[in-house]
């Protein structure tokens, strides 16, 4: 295992721990908002407040770049179609008009703003927290695509340096109910007789 391989990976590591912390940051900040002004909170942003915590834990136990931390390229495709399904789901939240939606509008750009301690009746003209969402958005496609990235640096290092493509070949070969029964001749019975 080379040291590029090991850098890159602790790199991507790194940047998906930061990453997550910011999600994470962001939307607990939300959520906090939407507890004091006594709303619900969303489905699809507790997913994303879970998948956060979630890739938190596994970048802090996957950063050091050991032996372990590249056979759990399985964990980091599985972790890159959470993070993207999750992009898909916030995406889908506030459709292409990200800040003048009326999900925006009516729900994360009231709370942020905490527009609800205003008196009934006040007209709210500014955009509360659209790069907030942007920022959430924006970071959840990244780090789909940095847990991709790094699970194909992971299966490259795992086939080229600690001989995967060739245990498994191994291992399939072991087992031999996939071959065709041999029916013996009696040629071949005496042939092994001799």
């Amino acid at each position: 295992m080379g040291t590029p391989s090991k850098v890159t990976s602790a790199c991507l590591r790194v940047l998906e721990f930061g990453i997550s912390c910011i999600i994470l940051g962001v939307l607990s900040k939300f959520i906090y908002a939407l507890n004091q002004g006594n709303g619900s909170a969303d489905s699809r942003l507790i997913f994303a407040i879970s998948m956060a915590a979630i890739s938190i834990l596994f970048t802090f136990i996957l950063v050091p770049p050991v032996k372990y931390s590249f056979y759990c390229f399985p964990l980091d495709f599985a972790l890159f179609i959470c993070w993207i399904t999750c992009f898909a789901l916030l995406e889908d939240l506030s459709g292409t008009h990200t800040c003048s939606s009326y999900w925006y509008n009516h729900y994360w750009s009231f709370y942020w703003g905490s527009a609800w301690k205003l008196p009934a009746g006040t007209v709210v003209v500014t955009d509360f927290g659209c790069s907030q969402w942007r920022v959430v958005l924006a970071f959840s496609f990244i780090i789909s695509f940095c847990w991709l990235t790094n699970g194909f640096l992971s299966l490259y290092v795992c086939i080229e340096n600690y001989n995967l493509g060739y245990r498994i070949v191994a291992t399939v070969r072991k087992f031999k109910w996939w071959r065709k029964p041999h029916t013996d001749t009696p040629n071949d019975v005496e042939n092994r007789v001799k």
